[in-house]
């Protein structure tokens, strides 16, 4: 069961969230789509492919289709239009998600009652489940255990999406509330070994009607996440089991806050003579310090924004060493924490009857052993460093022509003479390079070519071209979402029709949570074969809750049976809408918004019978292959053409700008790209730790990996692995990112951009947005989900020789993906 705990957390490199809600009480049909754009939306039929008010000076770009124009209207109109939100249906209001009786916060506590009892009668079906003399209840196990899963993700995940972004306090307490006790019931059927029991024979029974190749991959899922938890164990290693558990858990939670806070604040550190050594960031900065007597040293917070400040804009290296030095120094007590978490992990991977803890988290990932990550790192490193050491030695003669006064030609080969180059010279030689490649002194902002409308619309036109899937926007109910701003998008297949519901938060409110995270609200799963008579429940047994996250399902073309839908909820904060004047996005949030697209269509195209392997619930290193590679379509030059209008004017955004900011965006790359090695080998040498190891200084590990791998080197005196909080969530697998950057990268090259071609933009658009690549990218690997070997889907991307290579997933499929360039 501890895939049903994976699924709560946050949106990570190791695995999306889930959420469910009921498809049978959407009211938006395909017949919808029928009606005009504009009808659908409610606003004004102007006859042109424009839909906006007269008066907005907002302009849909050229050639732009009506449905092009829907969707830049539903996100660049303001919130409230004539007294009205944008695309509401008035009438009866409907519960959140469409849910009729979750219209009050307070609902939430039948749901939980109907939840608990419900999957207690499933459990107990299961686990009595050998008893059946004819092999019929044995044979559903699987198909039992996957209801159940789905059941109360449903609701656990539907309340980790409400407490995290309801602005209602009281909808937020009942989430907590629900999200406690259903996890608590998780935690038990952790340790219910009959269900464990039921599965084992359920897969080693021979069925005349044995179980599909889909079951089987579900079912060892389930195996070994119960197997994970020490299930199988004698109860007195059980025990031992649960008493290092619940100790790591502790340690983590403590280590992780600590980590988040950034570095310790004590002791400040001191800067003599500042006004000479600060030279560069302006008197009245210098001035606002806090000093040590009246004419003393200045003080400094680590980790605080003028320690920041100074690392980037101080003229002398000395006020760089001493902020840098002060906000890495080694805490003793964070140390000890950090190092005590790693050797319960190896005491319980000991346990577990693993040699260390990254045996235990890599078992059912594409690596298999921490060996082959170790291999494929290695191998990453070596083809990395070259390039990262010349990016370095770029910033050597930047960092010697400012020392001098000489120009030094930062393309000559040469390095002799030039100066060494420290830790603390990174930040601010950086911010100098990049400032040398734009003449200007500051780029020309391309926001204005990048409304929330826009790119919404952009990416329609996308995966209409790659998939023949398109977004729709839909008039949502009174009380249907959470927040008046939420927008609502349709998914429809060309063929297909309605395939999925996609709710966008994306504006800014009051106490809305930063940052940008994917929920995936409701998995596919097949549901017409669900034998609910057979739990065991007597007749009305709900009349006092009310109904489920239940759905009747719909039909889909080419497979038998009845499928619930998918739906996602993206949440980010670009901006706010005002009149005229719509939400425009920044780069970094352009990326993150084609990241988590990736995932939403993962999800939209995964419908698999089984709602464990459904979109993005597949293993933890292969998650974020979709979603990097929607990050290649956003750094294409010709892709941006085919989208990116000035917001007010309808204006393309100029090519050359295109390529000078993309050049500036990828500037110093491989050096950032070395920085994650290094952080990911760490991540790999901590986890290796076997219990009973006399010695473990993580500093020292640290520091020997720096002088072997590193091209900056390292600084005594100094531990930043205290705040590397990744190290407890991501634990032996913070490698996953790199290795699905590696294969994304030779996906794109294989299916969208083929090099050698010299034709015009509008032309490498068309070939880079083909349907053929889509297609292939849809049947080969996205339509799965988890439910077929993630390596079966490289090999037969790649295809040809390196493609049966791969395929296999041994040493030289890692050894292969080492080799290829991380972009």
């Amino acid at each position: 069961m501890r895939r049903l705990q994976q699924s709560l957390r946050r949106h990570s490199a190791g695995r999306c969230p889930f959420i469910l809600i009921p498809h049978r009480l959407l009211a938006t049909s395909y017949a919808t789509y029928k009606l005009t754009p504009q009808a659908a939306l409610g606003i004004e039929n102007t006859g042109s492919s424009a839909v906006l008010p007269k008066a907005s000076p907002i302009q849909a770009p050229p050639r732009a289709t009506p449905d092009d124009s829907a969707i830049k209207a539903h996100f660049d109109l303001p919130h409230s239009i004539f007294g009205d939100m944008v695309g509401v249906r008035s009438g009866h209001v409907k519960g959140l998600f469409l849910y009729d009786p979750l219209t009050e916060a307070d609902s939430l506590r039948r749901l939980t009652d109907r939840t608990l009892i419900q999957a207690s009668a499933i459990v107990q079906r299961i686990v009595v489940a050998p008893q059946d003399p004819t092999g019929r209840e044995l044979r559903l196990v699987v198909k039992n255990l996957d209801r159940l899963s789905d059941i109360l993700c449903g609701v656990i995940d539907m309340c980790e999406l409400v407490r995290n972004v309801h602005p209602h306090q009281d909808w937020v307490n009942q989430s907590d509330r629900t999200h406690q006790i259903l996890c608590s019931f998780m935690n038990e059927l952790n340790a219910t070994r009959g269900l464990y029991e039921s599965l084992a024979k359920a897969i080693a029974h021979p069925f005349n009607n044995p179980l599909t190749t889909s079951e089987l991959r579900v079912a060892h899922t389930f195996l070994a996440d119960f197997e994970r938890s020490g299930i199988h164990l004698p109860p007195s290693v059980r025990e031992r089991y649960v008493k290092h558990s619940d100790a790591l858990l502790s340690l983590g939670r403590s280590f992780l806050s600590s980590a988040s806070s950034g570095p310790s604040t004590v002791p400040h550190i001191e800067i003599p003579d500042p006004h000479r050594l600060l030279m560069g960031l302006g008197r009245q900065f210098v001035d606002s310090l806090p000093r040590k007597g009246r004419n003393g040293q200045a003080v400094i917070e680590p980790g605080s924004w003028e320690a920041q400040m100074i690392l980037r804009y101080a003229r002398e290296g000395r006020a760089r060493e001493l902020v840098y030095i002060g906000g890495m120094s080694a805490d003793k007590t964070r140390i000890n924490v950090l190092e005590a978490m790693l050797k319960e992990r190896a005491e319980l991977a000991s346990v577990l009857g693993k040699n260390n803890w990254a045996e235990v988290a890599l078992a059912d990932k594409m690596t298999k052993t921490p060996e082959n990550v170790m291999g494929f790192l290695t191998s990453l490193a070596q083809h990395h460093q070259p390039v990262a050491r010349a990016e370095v030695d770029m910033l050597r003669r930047m960092k010697a022509t400012v020392l001098t006064g000489n120009y030094y030609d930062l393309r000559n080969p040469r390095t002799r003479h030039l100066p060494p180059f420290y830790a603390w010279d990174k930040d601010y030689y950086s911010d100098k390079y990049l400032a040398s490649l734009i003449p200007t002194g500051s780029p020309p902002s391309i926001s204005p070519y990048f409304s929330t409308g826009t790119v919404m619309s952009g990416l329609s036109r996308i995966f209409s071209k790659l998939y023949g899937i398109s977004f729709k926007p839909a008039v949502v109910s009174s009380g249907e979402v959470w927040h008046p701003s939420v927008r609502r998008l349709d998914v429809v297949h060309e063929e297909e029709g309605l395939i999925g519901v996609i709710y966008c938060d994306f504006f800014s409110r009051i106490g809305k949570a930063s940052g940008a995270a994917h929920y995936t609200v409701r998995c596919s799963r097949r549901v017409d074969d669900d034998d609910i008579d057979g739990d065991g429940l007597p007749e009305d047994w709900d009349k006092p809750y009310g109904p489920g996250l239940e759905t009747d399902g719909e039909s889909l073309p080419g497979k038998p049976g009845k499928y619930q839908l998918p739906i996602i909820a993206l949440s980010m904060d670009v901006g706010t809408v005002n009149e005229g004047r719509p939400a425009l996005l920044n780069w970094h949030q352009l990326e993150t918004l084609f990241h988590e697209m990736g995932h939403a269509i993962h999800s939209m195209i995964g419908r698999t019978e089984y709602h464990n392997v459904s979109g993005t619930r597949c293993a933890t290193d292969f998650v974020e292959l979709p979603s990097i590679l929607m990050e290649h379509f956003i750094s294409s030059p010709e892709v941006l053409s085919t989208f990116a209008f000035h917001y007010a004017t309808g204006e393309p955004l100029p090519i050359p700008i295109i390529e000078a900011h993309l050049a500036l965006n990828q500037s110093l790359s491989a050096l950032e790209t070395h920085g994650q090695i290094a952080m990911a080998l760490l991540d790999q040498k901590y986890h290796t730790l076997r219990h009973g190891q006399d010695v473990f200084d993580s500093t020292a590990i640290w520091f020997q990996l720096q002088q072997e791998i590193g091209v900056i080197q390292p600084v005594p005196g100094t531990a930043w692995q205290t705040q590397f909080g990744h190290l407890y969530g991501y634990g032996a697998t913070y490698y996953s990112y790199l290795f699905d950057r590696a294969i994304a990268g030779k996906m794109w090259s294989t299916l969208f951009h083929r090099p050698g071609a010299s034709q015009a933009y509008g032309q490498k658009a068309e070939g880079i947005l083909s349907r053929e690549g889509g297609e292939l990218l849809k049947e080969k690997v996205l339509k799965w989900g988890g439910g077929r070997d993630p390596w079966e889907m490289v090999g037969d991307v790649i295809g040809g020789v390196e493609g049966e290579e791969l395929s296999k997933g041994d040493e030289r499929a890692l050894a292969l993906v080492g080799s290829w360039t991380v972009v």
